[in-house]
């Protein structure tokens, strides 16, 4: 799909982009030699960057097209970038102040990777730079701005799937949009972010490493679940283009390296009278 976007380009838009669409023009070089969109219609600036799309992409350059897309069309760098991005989650303290990261978890598709304050944290500095893309949910807004502040990193270019699935029609948290498109979280169902709080302050009290382990998978949920909701969101919005016989995503999956622990979710329901009991697995 990022082949077949200009509104990266200087003076065009969404609305100028789809009459090039109308047109015939489907491509980079189209746009440059067609008579019916000829390049002397396009400014300098634009000739330009049409002719150095190519070349940045080539070199897997997404922080140049992120810096020149509009922000509601990124998600079309998932067409070359999804299958080498990482999908990025954290977990924070709470309270009045400053939050800050307890757990990360990341997943590249084939492997998940947690860091847990205290331990590795810093290691995830290194790792993400192995990323040309990074996909979060209500990351703008949370995620990358906690994780910028505190590790004092760059991150890559960000794709945000909170405003992507919106656009599709698909609104609300991440539990609500994995809810919409019958994902289930089993054990972990029904456990929030006030929860993995809550989970965090348990281990730093009581140094209990299940506790631990719980909040991992339930930070490790959040990133298995974001490739089929990019899968599903992407497709919508092939569809609202010409190019509906691109080929769609095909989410990753894999299972939970970390195992929730059904005794200390039932412990900590019960100290601070949290009535609602989801499914346990067997521990």
């Amino acid at each position: 799909m990022l082949t077949h976007s200009f509104c990266h380009v200087p003076g065009i838009g969404r609305i100028r982009e789809q009459k090039m669409w109308n047109a015939g023009i489907h491509r980079w070089d189209n746009a440059l030699r067609s008579n019916a969109f000829c390049p002397c219609r396009l400014s300098h600036a634009a000739r330009a960057v049409l002719t150095e799309s190519p070349d940045r992409l080539s070199k897997g350059d997404t922080s140049w097209f992120v810096q020149k897309l509009p922000q509601e069309e990124t998600w079309r760098l998932c067409s070359h970038f999804a299958y080498r991005a990482a999908f990025v989650d954290i977990e924070t303290t709470s309270g009045p102040g400053p939050v800050n990261i307890t757990t990360i978890a990341l997943f590249d598709g084939k492997t998940v990777r947690t860091y847990v304050q205290g331990r590795n944290l810093e290691a995830f500095c290194d790792d993400i730079l192995d990323y040309p893309l990074m996909i979060t949910f209500n990351g703008r807004c949370f995620d990358a701005p906690i994780i910028e502040r505190e590790l004092k990193i760059s991150l890559p270019a960000h794709v945000d799937l909170r405003f992507l699935l919106k656009s599709v029609g698909v609104k609300g948290g991440l539990k609500a949009c994995e809810r919409r498109l019958g994902m289930d979280r089993e054990e972990l169902d029904g456990l929030d972010g006030y929860f993995a709080v809550l989970l965090w302050q348990e281990y730093e009290a009581r140094g209990d490493e299940q506790a631990l382990e719980t909040l991992l998978a339930y930070n490790a949920a959040d990133v298995l679940s974001m490739p089929i909701l990019l899968e599903h969101a992407y497709a919508a919005k092939l569809e609202q283009t010409p190019f509906t016989h691109l080929p769609r995503l095909r989410a990753a999956k894999a299972d939970n390296p970390h195992q929730a622990h059904s005794s200390v979710i039932k412990r900590i329901r019960k100290r601070f009278g949290i009535r609602f009991l989801p499914k346990m697995a067997a521990e």
